[in-house]
């Protein structure tokens, strides 16, 4: 079982077509895609995995009010390694405190990780990364706002070869507590990267090829190729 949460407005930068990838990597799979307004699956049940994508700055204010009042029900999953993947900022709200420098808003996020995050809507950053999450190389694309300030040296997702982590000074990007990965790589991620998909998967008790494996990983390593070229600008 995989849910999707609030997959109407959390799909910025293409993030909807992680679900659209994992429905065709696992057809015979039951998807719930829970909206905004809906109580979310986790609640009641466990799903193996659940999906969490980019979404507006109004929007990520709105998803972080949703989710308040099950933190303690989420900490019981990620302690039990239910797998989340929150791309784009989706992971932004698992923070401790955002900063929005453009509409000077304050926000206390979740907590779940002792960061904060600045906005700023005049300060789009755009980059590659090339880099290796728990032995496996990742290939993917960064635009946003906002950048992440702290130590997640001992809970960084992946260490980037090429690229910056949660800020241009760090090497460290994302964070991660047990299986909860949160990431700001876009591409979408899981299409241009089928190794990371399949061991995603496999994190969350899947034994599965991901989709069209033959022509992905076509493209997965044109794609490593060209940015492990000296001259490719990241």
């Amino acid at each position: 079982m995989i849910e999707v949460l609030f997959g109407e407005i959390c799909n910025l930068y293409g993030d909807a077509q992680n679900t659209v990838y994992l429905k065709q990597t696992l057809p015979g799979e039951t998807f719930i895609e829970t909206p905004l307004d809906g109580e979310p699956y986790f609640l009641n049940n466990t799903p193996n995995l659940i999906l969490l994508g980019g979404m507006s700055e109004h929007t990520q204010r709105k998803v972080i009010e949703k989710l308040k009042p099950f933190k303690d029900r989420i900490e019981e999953l990620i302690d039990a390694g239910t797998v989340f993947l929150c791309t784009g900022n989706a992971g932004e709200i698992f923070t401790k405190h955002i900063s929005y420098l453009t509409e000077k808003i304050e926000t206390d996020a979740l907590g779940l990780f002792n960061l904060t995050v600045k906005t700023d809507w005049f300060k789009r950053y755009n980059g590659k990364v090339l880099g290796t999450a728990d032995g496996v190389t990742v290939t993917a694309f960064r635009s946003s706002f906002s950048f992440i300030y702290g130590d997640n040296s001992d809970c960084y997702f992946l260490k980037a070869e090429r690229g910056c982590g949660i800020n241009p000074d760090t090497k460290l990007e994302g964070m991660r507590r047990n299986n909860l990965i949160c990431t700001s790589l876009l591409g979408p991620l899981l299409p241009v990267n089928p190794l990371f998909t399949e061991y995603l998967l496999k994190l969350a008790g899947y034994d599965a090829k991901a989709a069209f494996r033959s022509e992905a990983m076509d493209a997965y390593e044109q794609r490593l190729k060209e940015f492990r070229d000296p001259k490719t600008v990241f």
